[in-house]
């Protein structure tokens, strides 16, 4: 741990009721913390609540794997009826998909796989109507133009993964692959799953659970446990728009596959099935201790603990830009690298090579490996920007520590 901030592996933070409370009668809960000069995050987080955009949130930030901002807060629900806790889980929608990139690159630490082989080599059938070409790194940066399928299904068939990854196999692309990329908005945790399951045995929710959540103590799942479902806070949808909003739509037909087929509600989150499944795209529940834990291991060479799952040289493989430019399912320019957003207009930090992914509605984890730093960030109600913004919420915290850090 860097001596500047004098907290170390094991040592305690500040305790949040050393300080005043804060205005406008939003208190944080006094087991939070705080690394000493990190006071103005803590004051970010409280306006956060006091100027209503947040109802349940935490907010957990990394420093060469050491947590030096533990902080939670609000209520779990719309109606207001219980507080947030330190071990309240959320729903993450698509930061899911930084999960399974991370298990992707572990399987390519170990060699089962290699971001530049054709997918085809480890999926044969995958090769159907012109995909034999395709890369791993260029179907986990959403260039294969799978973003989902034109025979009508249902969302069970994401529940049950096999049909599905059969009619992805079959699929023609939406767009010539290689040549840009569109959103695979929940195909893209099918395809993964289908080549963890292939090249290891196990699913990409068993994958995750017994490489990263166990050994690490990562309070994330790829598919919620009855044991845990009492600690899950209700998503909280916006008025009158429980589908994703668009600047434009590129590719109509590629829209269409990713999200009118089955149409994907915003309420989904609160439903048990969906929960239970886990998509490896968007169904996962965690807290933002284990998002911040998960990519404190991409931020440090992939070292955490005393273990070393990963080395520095797939991490910076994993974390390469693959693709830059217009999606041509929701409009919004992007850059893409194997499975991971990559920094853009400051919402990482002031670091380009800052890499992560964000959730539909708010929720956040990323690795910044030049400062050594993680973040996560969990919220249960959704909020959208709007085309090329970034949420204000998370915009305002990562301000915060920045300039903290600035100051040290």
């Amino acid at each position: 741990m860097d001596k500047r901030f004098n907290v170390g592996v094991g040592e305690k933070m500040r305790p949040m009721n050393d300080s005043p409370p804060a205005k406008g009668g939003f208190t944080l809960d006094s087991d939070c913390r705080l690394a000493p000069g990190f006071e103005a995050v803590g004051d970010a987080f409280t306006a956060n609540f006091e100027d209503g955009l947040d109802i349940g949130a935490a907010f957990v930030v990394t420093l060469d794997g050491a947590v030096v901002i533990d902080l939670w807060g609000g209520h779990i629900d719309q109606a207001r009826s219980a507080p947030v806790r330190s071990d309240t889980l959320f729903a993450i929608w698509s930061a899911t998909k930084g999960a399974t990139a991370t298990c992707i690159a572990l399987l390519v630490e170990r060699g089962a796989l290699d971001y530049e082989e054709p997918v085809a080599t480890y999926w044969p059938a995958f090769a159907a109507n012109g995909k034999g070409r395709i890369t791993l790194a260029q179907l986990l940066s959403h260039q294969a133009g799978l973003c989902g399928v034109r025979t009508p299904i249902t969302m069970q068939h994401y529940y049950r993964h096999d049909g599905l990854a059969d009619l992805l196999a079959q699929e023609t692309p939406f767009f010539e692959p290689g040549t840009a990329w569109g959103y695979h908005a929940l195909s893209l945790g099918i395809l993964a799953d289908e080549l963890i399951r292939r090249v290891d045995g196990r699913t990409a929710s068993r994958f995750f659970a017994e490489e990263f959540a166990q050994p690490f103590g990562l309070d994330m799942f790829m598919g919620l446990p009855d044991a845990a479902r009492a600690r899950l806070a209700q998503t909280i949808v916006p008025d009158g728009d429980r589908q994703m909003s668009l600047p434009s739509i590129p590719n109509a037909a590629a829209f269409a596959a990713a999200f009118q087929n089955p149409s994907i509600d915003a309420g989904y989150a609160n439903d048990p099935a969906w929960q239970a499944a886990g998509i490896p795209a968007g169904g996962m529940t965690a807290n933002a201790r284990g998002l911040a834990r998960l990519y404190a291991i991409l931020a440090n060479d992939g070292k955490l603990d005393g273990s070393a799952p990963l080395s520095r040289a797939t991490i910076a493989a994993a974390s390469r830009q693959r693709i830059e430019g217009v999606d041509q399912v929701t409009g919004n320019n992007r850059r893409h690298a194997a499975g991971f957003h990559l920094n853009e207009q400051g919402w990482m930090g002031p670091n380009d090579d800052a890499f992560g992914h964000a959730g539909w509605g708010g929720s956040i984890g990323f690795a910044d490996p030049r400062s050594r730093l993680s973040v996560g960030y969990t919220v249960n109600r959704m909020r959208v920007a709007g085309p090329g913004r970034i949420d204000e919420r998370i915009e305002r915290l990562v301000a915060a520590v920045y300039a903290a850090i600035a100051r040290m």
